[in-house]
């Protein structure tokens, strides 16, 4: 009896397993699967679309699937099975291909679907059909995002566009491809190709923020360049060019009025020098005219031989002041700076300055010896003139290497025990037509100067602080070797 049980319950087990491993073909597929019989009543589907439906699968299967999934049209009219097109392929055995039309879920909630039906032919005959279906809600959402952040892409494009084209200066792109792009303002200046002078862009294309200015055929470019980057790639390299030829031509013309000044003042201070000992010269010869003794005669043609020598030297002074080379040499600093001081020696007298030279033997700097006297000129006559009842002038020079870069050079500080300078004034010292002398000063002696440290790959520094006796520090530090700012001279 047992025997028998057995052989009886073995196909049912064989025929469940068989439903379970089709049961899990199904379920494992990416779209909606489900079928119907004859009469609509549902006899499986998928886990795939009881998600879209929302209906548990004994609430489907055995139940007419049409009214419970795809009973209304879109605009909300009641759908009869007898016009649904799924339907029609038992009716007419023909399969449906990839047609689009509304699905509703368990709430109500409506859903766009794309829909495929076959019918199940057995021994000749329809016995059912089977449905495929995939939500395309979803997709028509991520292609109306996608078209939506491509239409924002265009805009956002275009507005880029006009503010490049807008732009006063040239604007040149660059992949590293060694394809450019550039806006009207670069084409007007350069035909659109990028200056060959200018290394900006071809840094940016290696990572490099840059700034450059050169002279290009008539005209003077400032280029401003950057790398742009993505998620740490370079993309490209973007460059902004000015045309500065004004304000160079500004800035020229300016310098040379600094230049026309300092002569003036130095003319000035020459006068001075001179008329002390022409004076004395004037009187020793009045009273050799007056004396009836040799030997008065005598002692006064030695002093007026005196006087006369030191008009020589104050005369060679002040060659030595106006000579100028067109290329770098190298200069000792200390001489130098013995030549600058020697035009004071009246002034420092007459105000009752005491001057305080310590100039240590320092190595000779590449240079432009006429630029870097007028530095020292501008920085001594700025500490006396701080201090017109007298004082003391500290002058320092002394060999030291820059801390930043470790380059070898030379550090002349120049200070005085005046009033100092005030918060206001410190805040654009270098900045030309600044001045504390209304009167006499042209505000263009410092912006100058530290035009030319800076040309000579130097830098110069300020301390102050106000109040008697306290005064005023500046220190100018210069490489030994000079920059490379010194072979582009200005034209």
């Amino acid at each position: 009896m047992q025997v028998e049980m057995n052989q009886m319950t073995m196909p049912i087990s064989q025929s469940e397993s068989q439903m379970q491993q089709w049961q899990a073909l199904l379920d494992s597929a990416g779209e909606g699967i489900w079928g119907v019989d004859l009469e609509g009543n549902c006899t499986f589907v998928n886990r795939m679309a009881l998600s879209s439906f929302g209906f548990a699968s004994e609430e489907l299967v055995g139940s007419n699937l049409h009214e419970l999934v795809h009973h209304h049209y879109p605009d909300g009219r009641h759908f009869p099975d007898s016009e649904c097109p799924i339907y029609d392929v038992a009716r007419k055995n023909k399969g449906l291909r990839q047609i689009t039309d509304t699905m509703f879920r368990k709430n109500g909630s409506p859903f766009v679907a794309e829909i495929s039906a076959q019918p199940v032919v057995v021994a000749g005959k329809v016995t059912g059909i089977v449905v495929t279906f995939r939500e395309l809600t979803q997709l028509r959402q991520q292609q109306e995002d996608l078209q939506k952040a491509y239409e924002l892409a265009e805009r956002k494009t275009a507005e880029l566009d006009a503010v490049i084209e807008s732009m006063p200066h040239g604007v040149y792109i660059a992949t590293p491809d060694t394809r450019m792009r550039s806006n009207h303002v670069a084409k007007m200046m350069s035909g659109g190709e990028f200056p060959g002078e200018l290394k900006t862009l071809e840094k940016a294309l290696a990572g490099e923020w840059s700034t450059e200015t050169v002279r290009s055929s008539d005209r003077w470019i400032r280029s401003v360049a950057a790398p742009i980057f993505l998620n740490g790639k370079i993309l490209g390299g973007v460059a902004v060019n000015s045309d500065v030829t004004q304000v160079k031509l500004q800035d020229e013309a300016l310098r040379r009025s600094e230049k026309l000044a300092a002569v003036g003042q130095l003319a000035s201070s020459i006068a001075h020098e001179i008329n002390n000992p022409l004076e004395s010269i004037t009187n020793l010869l009045y009273l050799i005219r007056q004396s009836d003794s040799i030997e008065d005669v005598q002692h006064y043609t030695t002093l007026a031989q005196s006087e006369l020598a030191r008009v020589t030297q104050i005369t060679l002074q002040t060659l030595r002041f106006n000579r100028q080379h067109s290329k770098p040499i190298k200069v000792d600093l200390a001489e130098l700076l013995q030549t600058v001081m020697a035009l004071y020696t009246g002034r420092l007298l007459v105000r009752n300055i005491d001057a305080d030279l310590k100039l240590m033997e320092a190595p000779h700097v590449l240079s432009l010896e006429g630029e870097i006297r007028q530095v020292m000129n501008n920085l001594v006559r700025n500490a006396l003139d701080a201090m017109s009842y007298g004082g003391r002038l500290l002058v320092r020079l002394h060999p030291q290497q820059d801390w930043h870069t470790g380059a070898k050079g030379v550090r002349l500080t120049v200070a005085d025990t005046g009033e100092g300078i005030g918060p206001e004034m410190k805040a654009h010292l270098y900045e030309p037509f600044q001045t504390t002398k209304e009167m006499t000063g042209t505000g263009l002696g410092l912006w100058v100067s530290k035009g030319i440290v800076e040309k000579h790959g130097g830098h110069i520094r300020t301390r102050t602080r106000r109040g008697e006796g306290h005064g005023t520090v500046f220190a100018v530090w210069l490489p030994l070797e000079g920059s490379p700012n010194l072979l582009a001279r200005e034209g």
